[in-house]
């Protein structure tokens, strides 16, 4: 019996298809989760105008938020910092320098010049606040904090107390220290520990509740 060997090409065809359906799954999943507020406020825009309720309101209020936050920073020429929005929070990077001197959990004279312009942009809303403090792997020697733990959430503290002295509610406020033990980079050098040594304020949103 002869077989049909005419559609045999339709199997390394569908192959192609599949391997390129899982290519652009990849870089659009890829693209979604570095998407800057911009993006996330267009979407919230148009899920407002079409009439969705309060629920998209809220998201607009929170992406648009996230887009001020972000051209604040860019104003005052901050390098290094990142504004990252997903479902659960809108989300700022800082590094150390930029609020506090090394091994050191006082805030620093220019501080204020960061962190007053994001109380103001906090007061506009009621969201919980979560803020984070990182270190790196360097041994803290000497002084009355007796480990990047300790000195990781002395510095968490010194930015809350900082907002509520703006007039933020204390309620809202949810303050962590991860000390060494979250690195976003190796601590095999110092652009590494650099990126390490870092504050992040999150705006968590209606979405997640902080524990």
């Amino acid at each position: 019996m002869n077989e049909d060997m005419t559609q045999l090409w339709l199997v390394p065809y569908a192959d192609l298809m599949s391997t390129l359906v899982l290519l652009f799954m990849t870089l659009f999943a890829s693209s979604y989760s570095t998407r800057p507020p911009e993006y996330d406020r267009a979407l919230a825009q148009m899920e407002k105008e079409m009439g969705s309720g309060p629920k998209a309101d809220k998201r607009f209020d929170e992406t648009d938020l996230a887009v001020k936050i972000k051209d604040e920073m860019a104003r005052l020429r901050l390098s290094d910092f990142g504004v990252r929005v997903t479902a659960r929070q809108v989300r700022l990077t800082l590094p150390n320098p930029v609020l506090f001197r090394e091994g050191s959990a006082t805030l620093s004279a220019e501080a204020g010049t960061v962190l007053l312009p994001l109380a103001r942009l906090f007061l506009e809303c009621e969201n919980p606040i979560l803020i984070e403090g990182y270190t790196d792997d360097v041994r803290i020697v000497g002084g009355r904090l007796r480990s990047n733990w300790e000195l990781s959430a002395a510095r968490s503290f010194a930015v809350v107390e900082y907002l509520m002295a703006q007039g933020l509610p204390p309620g809202r406020f949810n303050a962590r220290g991860y000390g060494q033990y979250r690195p976003v980079a190796p601590n095999l050098t110092a652009e590494g520990r650099a990126q390490n040594r870092r504050i992040e304020i999150s705006l968590i949103r209606e979405t997640e509740k902080v524990n």
